[in-house]
């Protein structure tokens, strides 16, 4: 298999976050896709891949076991990489078409965040809501139940600014269903002229 091209984009204390484009395929070939790029990235070649029982993509000792996460929309894979801690990533591609974000941020974020984003112009609006549902994904994956409780933890009303700074580390409190964590944003255009946003979460206990 050649070997996968990737950049990272992002990186919290000791965890990165390597954005691959990856061949098409299933969950096996992108795992191993992301297995080759995380060992590149990382010089480090005992890192191994696999999947729990639940299906989570997990790493083999001696790294932490919730080191690693994946996330992939379209052609794009991203891949998060800890050796000692818990890690979450996530990936959207824009969706410019009908796409409402304060309808979506009303259902599905934090009071507050909602009312934050209902006070934004149209294309303002639709960033800070991609950035939130990406960093709230990449947070929750953290907690090893995901979005399954819904996306209203994290609260980050009062991170916005630095929510809007690409690569900016947030750092949060723990909650009641998070530990302490770091997390960061970017935002990337694709081949499309569509906007892609990235979040990196790190366990910080």
């Amino acid at each position: 298999m050649a070997a996968p091209r990737f950049e990272v984009v992002l990186t919290v204390a000791d965890a990165i976050a390597i954005l691959v484009r990856p061949m098409p395929g299933g969950r096996a070939e992108r795992d191993q896709i992301a297995q080759t790029a995380l060992r590149e990235a990382t010089q480090r070649d005992d890192l191994s891949i696999y999947r729990r029982p639940s299906e989570r993509p997990a790493l083999r000792a001696p790294y932490h076991e919730l080191g690693v996460s994946l996330s992939h929309r379209g052609d794009l894979l991203l891949a998060g990489f800890a050796p000692n801690n818990a890690v979450g990533v996530d990936i959207e591609i824009e969706d410019i078409n009908g796409f409402d974000p304060a309808a979506f941020a009303a259902d599905h974020f934090s009071p507050k965040e909602a009312a934050a984003l209902a006070t934004l112009d149209s294309t303002a609006a639709l960033e800070v809501c991609y950035r939130l549902w990406v960093a709230k994904e990449a947070a929750l994956k953290i907690s090893g139940r995901g979005i399954f409780d819904g996306l209203d933890e994290p609260d980050l009303a009062a991170q916005l600014n630095l929510l809007r700074t690409d690569g900016a580390t947030i750092h949060l409190g723990g909650g009641s269903r998070l530990p302490p964590i770091a997390l960061a944003v970017t935002r990337l255009s694709n081949t499309a002229d569509q906007s892609v946003y990235c979040a990196l979460a790190r366990d910080m206990r």
